[in-house]
């Protein structure tokens, strides 16, 4: 989110959801690629951090550029940044966990990559929920949000299955 060097105070209202959905999208789709390239959960796993982290960065540095070209900021935007553009590093933690624990406590690969792809999706969902809450009154709008959220990831999911089957 651009916010003027200097505009620290974030409301509810004001936090960007972008990126932890953005990462949860990311991790979704580098598991199901990864799933038909690389039958191994640890590569897997390991292909979800360091890309998430490599989009991270990316995404961290673009915002401070960003900032900069607005004028001049301070460490105490920098922080900002890096914490607003954390929750993108967040989307990664369950599905590693999963995929580097449940085969070692007997589950077969293909099942610790379809719960993986499970705790993406439901995620996805409850970062639908909590954008649609942030946005609106009720619970219509936020679990249409959380559907259509869960929605893209599982076409997500079945385009990545269907052009590398």
């Amino acid at each position: 989110m651009i916010r003027p060097p200097g505009a620290h105070a974030e409301a509810v209202e004001d936090h960007d959801y972008a990126p932890a959905i953005y990462g949860a999208i990311l991790v979704t789709g580098i598991v199901a690629v990864q799933w038909r390239h690389d039958p191994d959960t640890d590569a897997i796993a390991l292909s979800v951090l360091i890309s998430v982290v490599v989009f991270w960065l990316a995404h961290v540095w673009s915002e401070i550029v960003n900032l900069r070209v607005h004028g001049t900021i301070s460490s105490v935007d920098i922080g900002d940044v890096l914490r607003n553009e954390g929750s993108m590093l967040s989307a990664l933690v369950l599905p590693a966990i999963v995929l580097a624990v449940l085969p070692r406590v007997g589950v077969s690969l293909e099942a610790a990559v379809v719960v993986a792809l499970a705790v993406c999706i439901v995620q996805l969902f409850l970062w639908g929920l909590v954008v649609g809450r942030a946005a609106h009154r009720g619970w219509f709008l936020p679990l249409v949000v959380a559907v259509v959220d869960s929605l893209l990831g599982l076409v997500l999911v079945a385009l990545k299955v269907a052009v590398l089957h």
